[in-house]
């Protein structure tokens, strides 16, 4: 996959990522500062070789990245759920197991986990045994379709994090 030739190549720490049908949403760390360098690597390859097999040119997705700064303790678990539930309240699925196009089905246990996914950080806040974390996981995640966005928190367009 593009995303997973970018993680490794950058050296992101990819925790949670959903591909819907005209964008996409990352959560990722990025330890080398190298974010803008990979977004265009990651849009470029992924725009050839879409207009490549379906025979078009031009754009492919909407407009320009958007990164934001997210407080790993405070914010990155809500914001790992709300990736993951965006097919759902797009109204594309019913249940995030539905949507193949997400981390959800390897960080709960129901998919291999690719080799660029990091999934030990996330499973590890839902418990130190695999099994109890996985159900935690998907608990967790099912409860979030009641939780508000995270993103209705962020500051100045850029951060979501305590102040």
């Amino acid at each position: 996959s593009v995303l997973g030739d970018v993680c490794l190549k950058y050296q992101w720490l990819c925790h949670s990522y959903c591909l819907m049908t005209n964008h996409y949403h990352l959560l990722i760390e990025t330890p080398l500062g190298n974010l803008s360098k990979g977004m265009r690597y990651l849009n470029g390859v992924y725009t050839q070789k879409f207009n490549k097999s379906h025979k078009r040119i031009g754009h492919v997705l909407q407009g320009r990245y958007k990164s934001i700064l997210v407080e790993k303790d405070s914010y990155l678990l809500e914001l790992s759920r709300y990736i993951v539930l965006n097919p759902v309240r797009a109204r594309m699925v019913e249940k995030a197991d539905e949507w193949h196009w997400s981390s959800y089905l390897a960080t709960s246990g129901r998919a291999p986990v690719p080799s660029w996914l990091t999934v030990d950080w996330l499973l590890s806040s839902f418990g130190s045994i695999k099994s109890e974390a996985l159900i935690n996981y998907e608990q967790f995640v099912d409860a979030g379709l009641i939780k508000k966005s995270p993103l209705l928190d962020l500051k100045h367009q850029i951060y979501l994090g305590s102040d």
